[in-house]
């Protein structure tokens, strides 16, 4: 198995050493471990009201020492990855600075939809106030022009609008068809992301329902635990596994250099 979804303590929300994580993952006789902090939103001109991604003059420091990490490393393959926020606009921009840098693959999030972090546990009692049919529409047209930017080698937790519970009573399945379809056309692969069984909401990203959507239109997948600390590395993967099992799946993607290949579940 592989968990390509792993963070570090520059994101100011982790904790832990990078040895600490890489541990964990040969405890739990992992295949890879993929890091992925968050790419600094300082050099996408962003400023969010809490700093939630690490700062741009770390950015180096993080990629050498995923480099340093990958040669230490002889019983878990370390793979050097990268979540950034999609933001429209800044599309030119990050493609310039993705090109500077040697990624193994790069996971494409949406975490705000303007100025609200509607991730973030201090922002969650803004949905109260929200219309969430027209939230749910805002969010999953973000996903659509993410997967169709061509910047993005994965989609990283893909329905995350429902980590705190809220849900609207319309019918959601055409926007995981349209989702779906999108992540096949454009060659973008999801991720079961395993962090949901820890939020408000209790299950994957995505749930049952959309995982089966994305088998049944042929949408390649990957594993990540969305890990902010050791503890949380390939968090919940026997039931993930047996999850993708039962929906069909039969092999996960995995990265070199941002080249895609498959291994057997």
């Amino acid at each position: 198995m592989v968990d390509y979804h792993v963070h570090t303590f520059r994101c100011c929300h982790a904790t832990g050493t990078l040895e600490e994580y890489l541990a964990e993952a040969e405890e739990k006789q992992l295949g890879e471990i993929g890091f992925a902090d968050h790419f600094p939103l300082g050099l996408l001109g962003y400023s969010p009201r809490v700093q939630v991604t690490m700062h741009p003059e770390e950015l180096v420091d993080y990629i050498n020492q995923l480099e340093d990490l990958k040669k230490k490393s002889n019983k878990v393959i370390v793979k050097s990855g990268i979540e950034v926020d999609y933001l429209p606009g800044t599309e030119e921009k990050l493609s310039s600075l993705l090109e500077q840098y040697s990624f193994d693959y790069v996971i494409g999030s949406i975490h705000f939809l303007k100025d609200w972090d509607f991730t973030h546990p201090i922002y969650a009692d803004d949905y109260k106030n929200r219309d969430l049919s027209e939230l749910y529409r805002s969010y999953f047209e973000l996903v659509w022009d993410l997967c169709q930017s061509g910047l993005f080698d994965i989609v990283g937790h893909i329905d995350v609008v429902k980590k705190f519970g809220y849900r609207p009573t319309d019918n959601l399945e055409p926007y995981w068809i349209k989702t779906a379809r999108l992540l096949r056309e454009t060659d973008t692969c999801l991720e079961l992301n395993t962090a949901g069984r820890d939020a408000p909401v209790g299950e994957f990203y995505p749930g049952r329902q959309f995982l089966e959507i994305c088998f049944s239109e042929g949408a390649a997948i990957t594993m990540g635990s969305d890990a902010h600390s050791s503890q949380q590395v390939g968090r919940y993967f026997p039931e993930a596994l047996e999850l993708l099992k039962s929906v069909g799946y039969r092999e996960l993607t995995v990265f070199e250099k941002r080249i895609k290949s498959t291994i057997p579940l």
